[in-house]
Order: structure tokens, then sequence, then C-alpha cells
């Protein structure tokens, strides 16, 4: 048997650094949710960059599909950057789908036309439902 003994690694904790020690007080809470249920933010102006950019980066794929690492990476932000504002904006139909294409994501090891396809369908499903303003559950 070897004597090796594990090396313990310190990570630094940035975000606890910014955020501070502490428990967060009630009343903070409850102006944070109060911001957000009374949100009147349009979510069309957030979804529709984002969703531009995840266009453009399907189009970057389908003339370069070879560099599956790097367009992998942009499509998984665009789509996390959409079902976190879908939530807090009430639009929980563009949330679950982005969940869905999340999941697909993380399996994915070939980036092939009918993976592009599939991406492609998703970006049009949540384009459609943003445009139409469809929240909620969609009905």
């Amino acid at each position: 048997m070897s004597e090796k003994k594990a090396k313990i690694i310190k990570v630094e904790n940035k975000i606890q650094k910014k955020a501070g020690y502490g428990e967060i007080s009630e009343q903070t809470i409850s102006r944070a949710e109060s911001v957000i249920l009374n949100n009147t933010a349009d979510f069309k102006e957030i979804a529709i960059p984002i969703l531009s950019r995840l266009k453009d980066v399907l189009a970057s794929a389908k003339s370069n599909p070879d560099d599956i690492e790097h367009i992998t990476q942009d499509i998984i932000r665009s789509v996390m950057e959409l079902k976190s504002n879908g939530a807090i904006f009430k639009y929980n139909i563009v949330g679950k789908l982005a969940e869905v294409m999340l999941s697909f994501l993380e399996h994915l090891l070939v980036l092939n036309t009918d993976a592009l396809d599939i991406i492609d369908a998703h970006q049009k499903t949540l384009s459609l439902i943003v445009s139409k303003e469809i929240k909620g559950d969609g009905g």
C-alpha cells in the first residue's frame, strides 16, 4: 500500500467575499421578493438578443461544425440565460423548454446535422413563444 497523503487544496470563496458573511435579514428577503413579483420589465427586450445570438451561433455551427466545444458552450450559455430569465419573468414554458435543451446538450457527443436541426427547432420555438408573449406554462 502506498504511503501517499491526500493533498488538501484550500479554495478561495470569491462569492462569499462579495456577498459577505452572516444571515440575510427578513426585510432584505421581503424587498427582493417584492421586486421580483412586481417586475414590470419586458422579457422580450431581454430574450430577443439572446435568441438572436443563439441563431447566429447555429448559423456558425452549420458552416464550421468541427469546433464542437466552443459552439456547444455558446449554445449552453444562451439557453441557460433563457432558462433563468424565463423563470424570473413568469415565462415558465421558456424555462422548461430550456431545461430540456440543456439536458440534450449535456449528453451531446457529436454536433451533426441532426443535432443542429433539433437545436434550431428549439430556437425557433422559443422565439415564437417570446414573440407571442406566451407566459406561464403556455396553457
